[in-house]
């Protein structure tokens, strides 16, 4: 019942919103490491797609897979900052293939700013500041430090950046016993109330834990 459910899911988003959102996700899935279930990555898609960004943060880019679907559906001039930390196997800035396989996801007129930083150093946020040019960002996507002061700390500095009206994501909103250093939640249950939200879950399986999509809307 859970996978049909899905299914229905899926069917309904690509009635109302056309296949673009699901081909969109699927892909960033298959071909660009986006760690997202199916219709939460779908559904997200489609709402910024609405938004027609033309200014994007993206705080977490991991191996760009969320990074490619953002470039797909802001405006055709849009700004888009990433920040994250190189590793040794896998992340933003690891080796000049990275940043070129993320500045080929930018449509002809798009920008990418590609910082290799820690999001929660107030130097970094400086630099973000820099990056921007002077525009509010219309989409942040937070998927980086999931530890409750973590994720915190990348709440406080950024989402002040975000223009009214604008939108706020954040990846990992559901509850997952089984990984307790994903604290992502803890957060996401003490901040909800105070804005218009949105959470999209999809729990594919008997039991189903972790995942899921929360989204705000900034007030003004």
């Amino acid at each position: 019942m859970p996978r049909l459910r899905t299914v229905l899911r899926l069917a309904r988003l690509a009635a109302r919103s056309g296949p673009r959102p699901l081909l969109l996700a699927r892909r960033a899935i298959r071909d660009h490491g986006a760690l997202q279930r199916t219709w939460e990555l779908a559904s997200l898609i489609d709402m910024v797609g609405r938004l027609r960004p033309r200014t994007v943060l993206e705080i977490g880019t991991h191996q760009g897979g969320t990074l490619f679907c953002w470039a797909a559906v802001a405006a055709p001039d849009a700004r888009l900052v990433s920040v994250d930390l190189p590793n040794e196997r896998e992340a933003l800035g690891t080796t000049q293939a990275d940043r070129a396989r993320f500045a080929s996801f930018l449509r002809p007129g798009q920008s990418l700013e590609s910082l290799a930083a820690d999001s929660q150093l107030d130097a970094t946020r400086e630099r973000v500041v820099r990056a921007l040019e002077g525009r509010q960002v219309d989409f942040l996507w937070i998927d980086a430090d999931h530890a409750l002061a973590g994720v915190t700390r990348d709440w406080e500095l950024y989402r002040t950046l975000v223009r009214p009206g604008g939108l706020i994501g954040f990846h990992d909103i559901h509850p997952n016993p089984g990984f307790p250093e994903n604290q992502v939640d803890q957060l996401w249950a003490r901040i909800r109330g105070g804005f218009r939200h949105t959470e999209l879950i999809d729990q594919d399986h008997p039991g189903g834990v972790g995942m899921g999509i929360g989204v705000l809307v900034q007030p003004g």
